[in-house]
Order: structure tokens, then C-alpha cells, then sequence
């Protein structure tokens, strides 16, 4: 029997080669997602090192960066504060131990400081650069020493100067102290702690129960300086020392 073949045969094969063709791209394509809902995202073993996306849901959009299983994560963080309502500012966090470390950027600020444990308070170093203020130091509530500075030209300082008599290297750039001199000497030499790197330029002053007394500087080197007054009755000294 005679084989026979439909007129539109060669349509019929096109149509088929070319569905075979998307049914074979279909396969070797991802689908596209644009949004995944989950809980909490585990990139990589939760047993070892290992990366979060979202770890605490609708909550916030965070990334938690995870060494080890059991670690404290450092959290990247992007989250609207009530200083800055309108914008998503960026905060690194990282705790381990007895403390806590932040890295914040918004539009008008960068700080940089070390918390306890649990992110609350002040616990030691810190760095601030706002639009309207930047300050540089330690803070933790009770012994603070940092400086501050203003947009109107004004700095200041908050802490106490480092005494002479603590150890200071020689590339000190400022020696300040104040010491009493016993009675029966009209005059005292002062020591540096060091042989400093360069001269010094002492600024001192006296005080004396009995006023209406002469008084002056009488010699400065690297290694110190003499102060010497009108006769022996006791007096303290008063100094802050720069290098130049």
C-alpha cells in the first residue's frame, strides 16, 4: 500500500521542532523569583560557618554573618531610626564577651563605639562625626576623657591631663603637672620623665601664701626645668609643658 503524507506535513514537523526547542530551554531555565518569603534564609552549614538573610523576619531587614555554630554574628543591619525617620541607615553590629561594637552611617552622622553585651550604654571607645558636632574618645559613663568640636570653631575637652609623674615617652607632646616645694629652698628644678625628643616650652606659674613675691623661670632644657623665687618660704608649681 502506497504511503501517504498529509499536505501541510512539513508545518506539522516545523510546529513539533519547534516546541521540542522550548520544552528543552524550559528545562534548563530557573524559573524567576523575585520575592522569597521565608522566616529566616541559611546560607551555608548552620554547624559551621554560615551566613542568615532576614534571621528575625518581617522585623527588620538584616544579614547575619556567622563564624562558627554558636557564635555571636556581626549583623548588618538596615533599619529607620527615629532620628533619621526618613531614610534606611546602615549599622554594623558586633558582640562577643563582655561587650559590643557599632558602626553606624546615615545621612547626618558616622559613628563609630563600644557598647556592653547587650548594645545598651557606653563602654569605651568612640568616634562621632555629625553635621553638628564631632567628638573623639573614650566614654563609659563615669571616667570619660574625649575632645569635641563644634561647627562654631570651639573645642573642649573633657577628662583629666596625663601628671608628669606618670610615665610619658619622650615624643610626649605635652608634659603638664603641678608639684609643692617644701620650705627652705628659694629655688626647684623639675624633671621630665623622659629626655624629651625635642625643646620644650614650659608655661608655669607659682602660688605662695604670702603674696607680693618675685618669681621666674630660670633655666629649661629636654630634661626639665628651674623655677626660682625671693626667699625659701614653700610654694607649689603649676606647669603644662609643650614640645616644638
Amino acid at each position: 500500500m502506497p504511503l501517504s503524507f498529509p499536505e501541510n506535513l512539513p508545518v506539522r514537523v516545523d510546529r513539533l521542532e519547534r516546541l521540542l526547542n522550548q520544552l528543552y530551554t524550559s528545562s534548563q531555565t530557573r524559573p524567576a523569583q523575585d520575592t522569597i518569603r521565608a522566616a529566616a534564609l541559611t546560607i551555608g552549614d548552620p554547624a559551621g560557618p554560615h551566613i542568615k538573610l532576614i534571621p528575625t523576619g518581617d522585623d527588620g531587614a538584616e544579614v547575619w554573618l556567622i563564624p562558627a555554630a554558636g557564635a555571636e554574628p556581626t549583623r548588618l543591619v538596615a533599619d529607620v531610626t527615629t532620628g533619621y525617620p526618613s531614610e534606611a541607615t546602615f549599622h554594623v553590629l558586633s558582640a562577643a564577651g563582655s561587650t559590643s561594637a557599632e558602626f553606624n552611617v546615615a545621612s547626618g552622622e558616622i559613628n563609630m563605639s563600644v557598647h556592653n553585651a547587650d548594645g545598651s550604654g557606653e563602654a569605651g571607645g568612640q568616634a562621632y562625626w555629625g553635621y553638628d558636632l564631632a567628638a573623639f574618645g573614650y566614654i563609659n559613663g563615669s571616667t570619660n576623657n574625649f575632645f569635641r568640636f563644634s561647627p562654631s570653631s570651639i573645642s573642649s575637652h573633657v577628662g583629666q591631663w596625663n601628671d608628669y609623674g606618670q610615665p610619658l615617652g619622650s615624643s610626649a607632646g605635652i608634659v603638664p603637672g603641678s608639684l609643692t616645694v617644701p620650705g627652705g629652698n628659694s629655688f626647684w628644678g623639675v624633671s621630665y620623665p623622659a629626655s624629651m625628643a625635642s625643646n620644650m616650652g614650659p608655661v608655669a606659674t607659682v602660688r605662695r601664701s604670702t603674696p607680693n613675691f618675685y618669681w621666674c623661670l630660670t633655666a629649661s632644657s629636654t630634661s626639665g626645668f628651674t623655677m626660682s623665687q625671693v626667699g625659701t618660704e614653700s610654694f607649689a608649681i603649676y606647669f603644662w609643658s609643650f614640645r616644638h
